[in-house]
This record gives C-alpha cells, sequence and structure tokens, in this order.
C-alpha cells in the first residue's frame, strides 16, 4: 500500500499539471477562435510560462505566430495596393486637371481667333463701305468742267486724286506739329511740362 501511495503521490501532480496545462491549451484555443488573439497570445503566454515543454501550447503558439505573420503580409499586400490606387488617382485627376486646361486653352485660342476674323470682317466691310462712298463721292465731285481741265493737263483721275490726297496728309502733318497756342494766360506758379 505504501507503493502504491507513493505512485499516487508522484502521479497526481504530473496529472494535475497536465490538466492545467491542457485547459489553458482549450481556454487559448478558444479565444484564437473566436478571433480574440490578443487575449489568446496572453493566456497562452501564461501557460508557456507554466508549461514551456508542452506539445500542444507550442503548435498553438507557432500557429498564431504563422497567422500573424500572413495577416501582417496581408495588410501590407493592402496598404501597398491602396498607396497604388491612390497614387494611380493623383495621377489620374493631374492627368484630368493637364486635358482640362489644354481644353480651355485650346477654347479660349478658338474663340480668340473666331472674334478676330469677326473683327477682320467687320474692318474689310467698313473699308468697303468707306471705299464706296468715297468713290461715289468722288465721282459726284468732279464736275465736267473739271474732267476737261484734266485731259487739256493729259492728267488721269486717279493721279490727281492722288496728289490731292498727298496734298491733305501734308496739310494734316502741318498742322499737328504747329504749336497750339493756350486759351488761357499761363499760371506762372505751376511749371511748364
Amino acid at each position: 500500500m505504501k507503493i502504491v501511495l507513493t505512485l499516487f503521490v508522484l502521479i497526481l501532480p504530473l496529472y494535475v499539471l497536465s490538466q492545467d496545462a491542457e485547459n489553458a491549451f482549450h481556454k487559448a484555443a478558444n479565444l484564437y477562435i473566436d478571433e480574440k488573439n490578443k487575449e489568446a497570445k496572453e493566456t497562452l503566454d501564461d501557460a508557456m510560462r507554466k508549461y514551456p515543454n508542452d506539445p500542444k501550447l507550442n503548435a498553438l503558439r507557432n500557429k498564431i505566430k504563422e497567422d500573424k505573420k500572413k495577416e501582417d503580409e496581408q495588410k501590407d499586400k493592402q496598404d501597398q495596393k491602396k498607396d497604388q490606387q491612390n497614387k494611380d488617382q493623383k495621377d489620374q485627376e493631374q492627368k484630368d486637371q493637364k486635358d482640362k486646361k489644354d481644353q480651355d486653352k485650346k477654347n479660349q485660342q478658338d474663340q480668340n481667333k473666331k472674334d478676330q476674323e469677326k473683327k477682320d470682317q467687320k474692318e474689310k466691310k467698313q473699308g468697303d463701305e468707306k471705299k464706296d462712298d468715297k468713290d461715289k463721292k468722288d465721282n459726284k465731285e468732279i464736275p465736267p468742267s473739271v474732267s476737261d481741265k484734266l485731259k487739256e493737263m493729259q492728267m488721269s483721275e486717279e493721279k490727281a486724286k492722288m496728289i490731292l490726297e498727298a496734298m491733305k496728309h501734308q496739310e494734316i502733318q502741318y498742322l499737328q506739329q504747329n504749336k497750339r497756342k493756350a486759351t488761357k494766360p499761363k499760371d506762372r506758379s505751376k511749371p511748364d511740362w
């Protein structure tokens, strides 16, 4: 009976120790399954301090480490993918802005070109009207006696018009060059300029 009692005293602590390791394993495993990884790791670390050589606890710890590593890799890949998407989005926005600026610039150039064409057409139309009015005026102003005199001097009507235009321009230039006299007396207290 002593032998049985001695065996019982020796085996009982091993049995109790194995039950505590088994309970810690199940508790950590259940937390891991419930995706409470932080709590599972804490429980497992406590059990590993007490039972460092337990194969189930070591296997669970390795599994948690492996899953953590995979999770970190997945997170890194997702972060890289997000960064790439953000970069692509920024690039697309910059391209869209550049395209919009180019389109606006092109539209502005087209508008300026249209405005210039309208202006040119208007000026041409006004020039044609002035020329027609001048020709009509010139034709009306030349009395028959002037035509006879031009024939006597052997001068064409166009040449006579050119001479008159030149004289008109010289007269305008002369008048512009003359210094105008003041209508009011000069104020001596103010500068000359």
